[in-house]
């Protein structure tokens, strides 16, 4: 029985991630904030000379000048209106005082990283190079940018590195302020190219900086330090494609990295079971059968522990550290089950030798724990906190953790003997390389550990993760940046600003999505245009990636009886094996191109493919004649060949491409034969209940026709809930619907949840009536419900005239009614999120009108 209603939808209002904060907190069970704090950098303005001369520290001020004095120069994208640039603001050499209307400062609002470009005539000597902005957060939501980049180029295509260089100040409250970027070749070096050298010989310029996602960025100076032709040492920089990562010796042979959060969570969903894990590995037919691999690497990592601490955020203690180490290394543990899984998959599929690559977690050994627990037996619980131990013994303290997290996880390891997993790296769980002095020094430290047992360092920093572009100085082998899109808050352009950094970075990407996508179709249409950006930029094609999927949206999509949803699913496949393509939704069109391609890569014979081809083409005719229900029957036909035992015993078309065409298919037969011409008549519209729903899932008022689902969680606040009661009188209920007018209607559908694990079922039957008067009425048919299943699955339970005809009108498709009524008993718990009635707007030709059901 369930006891109340968890709201899953929380608001996050105003600014995201205002200071490096971890993303892993939007994705945790656990609440927490961190900020940066800002220090005692309050920087004043100081006038042109003044820092001309600090510019000119590392050269002789006789010999050098600002070089960009009075330049033009182009920018990516042109500066806000109301903060413009007429094109010298930058060069002029006057700098702004600390307040957000002085006229000098530049301003730039939330879209991709903007880059400025200078051109110096002729290749120059450049020692130093110097950009300035200003913060004034949170009273004029100002803050200076996370990165800034410098390079050079001969040709303004090709660019070489000089430096990344990452705000000191950070980000957080206080009075305006200001900071100076700089490469400094006498100090810093070249950084690119592995080049010797101090001075830079180059013509052209570019400096850039990245963009909050909605803080404004102010810029008033550019300053280019150097000498006009060759001074001694000037070095030609050698330019470098930007890439991103690709798999291989780095990933550990890893090509597709699937994220399983096996932490803690109320609904088990952190529980990893063999069912679960199959869909997850392997690529799945509509009967759960494996026909192919899926993802080639697993990534187990959690996020609570049952104290509630968070591992991603540095607050778990060593009882929670061995409690998630017991919990995956159990008997039947997660890891168990997963060596479970790739061993019944490897079997299916002839591959009983098949090793799953395993990547394990880190966790945040946190800067402020101060009683972590005694992990040497010398009787002393460790401690982090510098403030408390010292900087010094706190670090060694965190080392000495870190060691013990490896040698317990190699134990293990060892001890288990998995006979079809293979441990190929560990990941790092905190997001970003940490603001304190000792953060770059503690990853050093782990990753020389980690590689002693020639294992890889894998790494997914969030989309504003401080100093990421250092994450080869600091030992990381694979890393994958999160563009964030997917969760909402930011511009369409993320994806493409994320891949241009990745590649910049020499990192790759990570995708994003959840089991929001199975409800609500803006999450859908997000997690399609990941896979967009994936081919647009390269991504599918080249690089390594990982996968963030919530908790179970790859194995909700690959069971999915809906073919909508079935369709996501095989995307990913197409994606995670390089073959998706763009605009490719179900049509007889993209039909025979998935038959092409597969008779290209010798999946469907050639003789067999063109047999295929044709039967499209008459699909196509008789589309085009306006002849649906003979298109569907067709379409049974072209399955019913594909699948034929015949066919199979030949080879004359592989698994996994018989499995792409099924679902496509079925994707079209749905729509021909209940959605062909039709729309949801019920979209928007009120309703009565003969009996409110249980106070813990109420009904907002409209939640029954809104258009949105409650996916599997029946938390999700799109359900509504029903309980069965003692009272015969209190064990049926009654929705009525009044569509305004008369319609002709095609189907009616009611969207029910099972999960037996809280108690709810589908109703034994469902009952569907319509009425011209809403005195009398008609019934439609009275539908049962497919029998319980083990795991938790919504589904629609349904009258289509297509399909199931009109009573007593041979030859109908359609009744012709004002008022609508679903009703069914309700002996347990009942939920239901959605019901939609189809149908055509006034009378069509043929439409119903039928008598009064005695």
């Amino acid at each position: 029985m369930i006891s109340n209603k968890k709201w899953g939808s929380a608001l996050l209002a105003g600014v995201l991630l205002i200071a490096p904060v971890s993303a892993v907190q939007a994705k945790s069970p656990v609440s927490a904030v961190i900020h940066a704090q800002a220090g005692d950098l309050n920087q004043t303005p100081s006038s042109p000379n003044t820092n001309q001369a600090a510019a000119s520290s590392a050269v002789e001020e006789t010999q050098f000048r600002n070089l960009a004095a009075g330049l033009p120069y182009e920018w990516s994208e042109e500066p806000e209106a109301s903060h413009p640039d007429g094109g010298t603001k930058l060069t002029d050499g006057k700098y702004g005082t600390l307040d957000m209307n002085d006229p000098a400062w530049v301003g730039h609002q939330r879209g991709k990283t903007r880059e400025v470009v200078f051109d110096l005539g002729e290749d120059k000597s450049i020692g130093k190079i110097t950009a300035h902005f200003f913060q004034d957060y949170p009273t004029n939501s100002i803050l200076v940018p996370l990165t800034v980049s410098m390079y050079v180029s001969d040709d303004k295509e090709n660019w070489g590195l000089l430096s990344h260089n990452a705000t000191q100040l950070l980000w957080g409250e206080g009075p305006p302020r200001q900071e100076t970027f700089e490469w400094d070749g006498n100090r810093d070096g070249i950084n690119g190219g592995n080049t010797d050298g101090k001075l830079a010989y180059s013509r052209y310029v570019k400096v850039t900086f990245t963009m909050h996602p909605s803080q404004w960025s102010y810029i008033d100076e550019i300053e280019i330090i150097g000498t006009d032709g060759n001074a001694q040492g000037a070095v030609k920089v050698p330019a470098e494609q930007p890439r991103f990562l690709e798999p291989g010796e780095a990933t550990a042979g890893i090509r597709n990295l699937n994220l399983l959060y096996n932490g803690q969570y109320a609904d088990g969903l952190g529980d990893w079971n063999k069912e679960r894990i199959i869909p997850n590995i392997s690529y799945v037919n509509k009967d759960g059968e494996p026909v192919d691999w899926l993802f080639d690497g697993i990534l187990y990592l959690g996020l609570a522990s049952p104290a509630g601490r968070d591992f991603g955020v540095g607050q778990t203690l060593m009882e929670d550290w061995n409690w998630y180490l017991d919990k995956t290394f159990a008997a039947a543990g997660d890891m168990q089950q997963l060596n479970e899984a790739t061993v019944e998959v490897g079997a299916k599929l002839n591959q009983p030798n098949h090793k799953m690559k395993v990547v394990l977690m880190i966790p945040n050994p946190g800067e402020y724990v101060n009683d972590f627990g005694d992990v040497d037996g010398d009787g002393v619980s460790e401690s982090f906190n510098d403030s408390v131990v010292g900087k010094e013994k706190a670090l060694e303290n965190r080392i000495k953790v870190m060691q013990w997290w490896l040698d317990q996880v190699r134990h293990r390891w060892q001890e288990a003997d998995y006979s079809n997993l293979e441990l190929v790296g560990m990941y790092w769980l905190e997001e970003q390389i940490s603001t304190s002095d000792t953060g770059p020094d503690l990853l050093k430290a782990v990753s020389g550990k980690v590689h002693d047992m020639n294992l890889k360092f894998f790494w997914i920093p969030h989309s504003l993760a401080y100093k990421s572009f250092m994450w080869k100085e600091v030992g990381f082998d694979a890393v994958a940046l999160q563009p964030n899109y997917f969760f909402g808050g930011v511009d369409s352009d993320r994806l493409e600003d994320a891949a241009n950094l990745a590649k910049q970075y020499g990192m790759s990407l990570e995708l994003e999505f959840d089991d929001r996508m199975l409800t609500e179709g803006v999450f859908r249409d997000r997690y399609i245009e990941y896979l967009n950006s994936g081919v647009e930029t390269g991504l599918m094609q080249n690089g390594f990636r990982a996968y963030y999927q919530g908790n179970n949206a790859v194995y909700n999509l690959g069971v999915s009886k809906d073919p909508s949803l079935r369709l996501m699913y095989d995307w990913l496949y197409q994606f995670l094996n390089g073959t998706y393509t763009i605009d490719s939704s179900p049509t007889p069109e993209t039909m025979e191109e998935l038959v092409r391609s597969y008779i290209a890569s010798n999946e469907i014979n050639s003789v067999f493919g063109n047999e295929l081809l044709y039967r499209l083409q008459n699909i196509k005719l008789l589309l085009e004649q306006n002849k649906p229900k003979d298109a569907v029957t067709y379409m049974q036909d072209f399955l019913a060949h594909i699948h034929d035992p015949a066919v199979q015993a030949q080879g004359l078309i592989s698994a996994p491409a018989a499995t792409v065409l099924d679902t496509y298919a079925y994707v079209l037969m749905e729509t021909w034969s209940d959605d062909w011409g039709l729309s949801n008549l019920a979209q928007g519209l009120s309703y009565t209940i003969s009996r409110p729903p249980n106070s813990n899932y109420p009904d907002s008022g409209n939640e029954l026709t809104n258009g949105l689902f409650g996916g599997t969680d029946f938390s999700n606040e799109q359900w509504q809930g029903h309980a069965g009661s003692a009272f015969p009188e209190e064990r049926s209920r009654t929705i009525t619907l009044d569509l305004g007018r008369n319609k002709s209607i095609g189907s009616i559908r009611a969207h029910f949840l099972q999960d037996q694990g809280p108690g709810i079922y589908f109703p034994q039957n469902v009952a569907f009536s319509v009425s011209t008067n809403g005195q009398t009425w008609s019934k439609l048919a009275t539908v049962s419900p497919q029998p319980a299943q083990e795991t938790a699955s919504a589904e629609f339970v349904r009258w289509s005239g297509s399909a199931d005809g009109v009573p007593g009108k041979a030859g109908a498709d359609k009744v012709y009614a004002r008022y609508v009524k679903v009703e069914f008993p309700v002996n347990v718990w009942v939920f239901l999120d959605e019901i939609e009635v189809l149908g055509i707007d006034g009378k069509e030709s043929g439409a119903a009108v039928l008598p009064p059901t005695p």
